[in-house]
């Protein structure tokens, strides 16, 4: 057993291999309760650390992330890359008036971005916009008939009053092999509402 236990060391979750595992021989883990002094660096975090069976609790330091605030030359500063530096977006304001865009300034270089607020609730039976007046997305439904992607064993299908269904009855014993690009796997039923033209044959 106490070869065993050389190779392997018992975590939270049950035995595992020894690689990976932060724990001293009682399963304790050394860096709980350890306070790691500040380096000093306002653009980094001190963590202890402490990986491997009988290993020792080590103080390190990771940089904080980019834009922490910080202090450079007595002025307001920026973090980047674990690093003070001057805040070039001080003062900068980034304002297109359009409220479907996220206006924010690069504090690297002090120009301003405008980038598209992204509607999307990954749901083909929506239609997805953002709302130019207040910038909050709208989800209304898709007009009956747009082409979707559904569950198995069905993928594709068409929206039906905001629903992903198959593109024909498939209790119908009226049905034929889809020509449509995209739908060849499908089975269409004749003269069903929301096939496409090409697959009940008209």
């Amino acid at each position: 057993m106490r070869y065993l236990l050389g190779f392997l060391c018992v975590c939270a979750l049950g035995v595992v291999p020894l690689v990976g595992c932060d724990l001293s021989w009682d399963n304790s883990d050394p860096c709980e309760g350890v306070v790691c002094p500040d380096d000093g660096n306002e653009c980094t975090n001190e963590f202890c650390s402490c990986v491997g069976l009988f290993c020792t609790a080590t103080c390190k330091s990771r940089p904080a992330a980019d834009g922490t605030d910080c202090t450079f030359g007595g002025l307001s500063g920026v973090c980047v890359s674990g690093v003070c530096g001057e805040n070039l977006c001080e003062g900068v304001v980034c304002d297109d008036d359009d409220a479907c865009t996220d206006d924010v300034c690069d504090y690297v270089d002090g120009t301003c971005d405008f980038a598209p607020v992204v509607c999307d609730d990954y749901d083909d039976c929506t239609e997805d916009t953002c709302d130019p007046v207040d910038g909050m997305c709208n989800f209304t439904t898709a007009e009956d008939g747009t082409p979707c992607i559904g569950d198995l064993p069905l993928p594709l299908g068409m929206c039906e009053a905001g629903t992903c269904v198959a593109p024909c009855d498939p209790a119908s014993e009226e049905e034929l092999q889809c020509p449509v690009k995209g739908f060849e796997f499908q089975f269409c039923c004749v003269g069903f509402e929301f096939c496409l033209p090409e697959c009940n044959g008209s």
